[in-house]
């Protein structure tokens, strides 16, 4: 483990790793990597307008609330979240590759354009 992993804590790499793959269930990858580097600068800033408008929320979320907020108000652990988002990415290209699925634009194309047999 490198120094710059060892500073994160259990509790942190195990949030990240239940959000990216959560995202990663609903094949958003892409979007929120968009999104989270965008809005990566602001993380503080985000993270405190969070601690004030969800405030009156926290108490029902118990500790998960406060877990989340803190984790990524930190920039260290949003850049965590994009490198793990561009991993499972990378793995769900690899295995489409490898089942060779048609994708949905080759398909309708073969429906659409005549086969070699009919012209």
């Amino acid at each position: 483990m490198t120094t710059k992993e060892s500073d994160v804590s259990d509790k942190e790499r195990e949030l990240i790793e239940k959000v990216a793959k959560k995202v990663a269930d609903m094949d958003l990858e892409v979007p929120t990597i968009i999104f989270l580097q965008t809005m990566k600068p602001l993380s503080t800033i985000t993270g405190e307008l969070g601690y004030f408008f969800l405030a009156p929320f926290l108490p029902f979320l118990e500790d998960k609330g406060y877990d989340f907020l803190d984790t990524f108000e930190q920039r260290k652990n949003i850049e965590r979240l994009i490198r793990r988002l561009e991993s499972l990415e990378k793995e769900k290209s690899r295995e489409k590759e490898e089942t060779k699925e048609p994708s949905l634009w080759s398909r309708i194309r073969g429906k659409l354009s005549p086969s070699r047999k009919d012209i």
